[in-house]
């Protein structure tokens, strides 16, 4: 019984983190070149992001829910704290890639 919810555990994870994350960061980035309506895009990248982010530590992986969460606000609220949504998802984008890059340059 032990070795069913071991093996299940990681793919209830994965399966999250594609849903809720990679979703909304490849949804987001293909909405600004006006792409969103090519679902075989959206769900390659969202792949993608689920991937980078499943091969992240814990920390980082909550820092890119809060960025998902604050570009997911109403306008109205951004406005109000001077947010750009576009910065909020360049900086998601940097928190995702700038360690796999890092790690590939001194690696």
């Amino acid at each position: 019984m032990e070795r069913q919810k071991q093996l299940i555990q990681p793919l209830v994870y994965c399966a999250v983190v594609f849903i809720t994350l990679g979703i909304a960061i490849a949804n987001e980035i293909l909405a600004r070149f006006g792409l969103e309506s090519n679902y075989v895009i959206v769900f390659s990248i969202a792949f993608l992001v689920a991937g980078l982010l499943l091969s992240k530590n814990l920390i980082l992986l909550m820092f890119v829910l809060a960025g998902v969460f604050a570009f997911n606000l109403p306008d109205a609220i951004l406005m109000q704290y001077h947010l750009d949504r576009d910065v909020l998802l360049a900086m998601v984008c940097a928190t995702l890639l700038v360690p796999s890059v890092y790690q590939l340059i001194v690696t």
